[in-house]
């Protein structure tokens, strides 16, 4: 990727709000089998609002440990150009909403370096269709999440002036709940430049100026969730029945799914907390499941599998990295029970990546939303969390 990003401000020095463009050029798009893509890239359009935090707000503890972070929202078009790929398939263009928060782990007058991060929903004109786009896979429905993450250095040959070398994966993914959820991975690599006459450099800081009280201790989230999972089975199953292209068809039901889970954690930090999860979960649709393995394998393949059931339990470490209210949360698990017969069964491992909001003056209560995802990029269900820290 190669691209220039501007932004301008007024002169507005206690505040920091800025807007800004940004170009983009990536190279490398994964699940795409397309000569264009490999020699060509694609292109980035971004539009953004920021807001550049600095001393004096009542967040400096937390603004203060990340260096003063920029926040704000965004809005991208990544143009695929309805380029063609394989059998004459096509790819859209999306439109991306997000929210982002750009970091720095290590400050100066002239050069920080950290990590910026970007989450949102994204929609697409271009997607699954079993008669006229057979090849995308990839995305089965017209809204998608967007994610994209990574490394960020910048060098500062002016106050108010940044230029900045970004690399980030970029991801656009429906979680699976609709059909076919293969998803989209870019890799981003490019520059920019930010121009704000308030002058948005704040220096590095060693030493906390404003003095908290923090307490090291155990806590205990105790939660429920609920979410629908799209089954690839049944999209196998059903469209290896059918030959016509024009019988073809990826709008599935979406089984529910439903269960409770239990963090404990010691929080070391103002900022951060790690532990163990263990959940349960309940999936409607097991069922339909076995009925499409027999289809797909055979009876006798089912009859030697390691069985059906409704009920999932599993063991994992778990991260919560805080600001204020809200934290971002990550865990690895391993299911110590499933059983959900051939073609689904193909790992024991899962991931899982979300944000929660705590409100105190309802007893610590949150609410939460996260994807739980095979292989950190295929997304296996959305999940919403409500429930309360003990």
């Amino acid at each position: 990727m190669c691209g220039v990003c501007v932004r301008a401000s007024g002169n507005v020095p206690n505040s920091g709000y800025t807007i800004g463009a940004n170009y983009a050029f990536v190279t490398n798009t994964d699940n795409l089998r397309s000569d264009f893509l490999a020699k060509n890239g694609h292109m980035g359009y971004t539009l953004q609002w920021a807001y550049n935090t600095r001393p004096g707000g009542k967040n400096d503890v937390f603004n203060e440990i990340l260096n003063f972070p920029v926040f704000g929202i965004g809005v991208n078009y990544d143009a695929y150009s309805m380029m063609g790929f394989t059998n004459n398939s096509r790819v859209g263009n999306f439109v991306d909403l997000y929210g982002f928060m750009e970091a720095s782990m290590y400050k100066n007058r002239w050069f920080s370096a950290g990590f910026l991060l970007n989450l949102g929903l994204s929609a697409t004109n271009v997607v699954y269709d079993p008669l006229n786009n057979p090849g995308m896979i990839n995305i089965g429905a017209p809204l998608t999440v967007f994610m994209a993450f990574g490394p960020q250095f910048k060098f500062r040959p002016a106050e108010c002036l940044e230029l900045a070398l970004n690399t980030y994966w970029i991801h656009h993914s429906n979680g699976n709940a609709w059909m076919p959820n293969f998803g989209l991975n870019d890799l981003s690599v490019g520059v920019s430049a930010r121009y704000n006459p308030g002058g948005a450099y704040t220096e590095q800081v060693k030493t906390l100026s404003i003095p908290h009280e923090f307490e090291r201790k155990f806590s205990v989230d105790v939660y429920a969730t609920t979410g629908f999972h799209s089954c690839k089975t049944e999209f196998k199953a059903y469209n290896q029945m059918v030959k016509n292209p024009r019988l073809k068809k990826n709008d599935f039901v979406s089984h529910p799914r439903a269960g409770i889970g239990v963090d404990v954690t010691y929080r070391y930090s103002l900022m951060c907390a790690s532990g163990l999860v263990a959940d349960g979960v309940y999936n409607w649709g097991i069922d339909e499941l076995e009925k499409c393995d027999r289809i797909i394998y055979g009876d006798k393949e089912v009859a030697e599998s390691k069985g059906y059931s409704p009920f999932n339990m599993s063991l994992g470490l778990f991260h919560e990295f805080y600001y204020r209210n809200m934290s971002v949360f990550c865990a690895v698990c391993g299911y110590v029970f499933r059983k959900v017969g051939i073609y689904e069964d193909k790992t024991r491992f899962f991931q899982r990546a979300g944000m929660r909001f705590y409100m105190p003056r309802l007893s610590n209560m949150f609410l939460g939303c996260c994807i739980r995802a095979t292989k950190f990029n295929n997304a296996d269900y959305f999940e919403f969390q409500m429930g309360i820290k003990i």
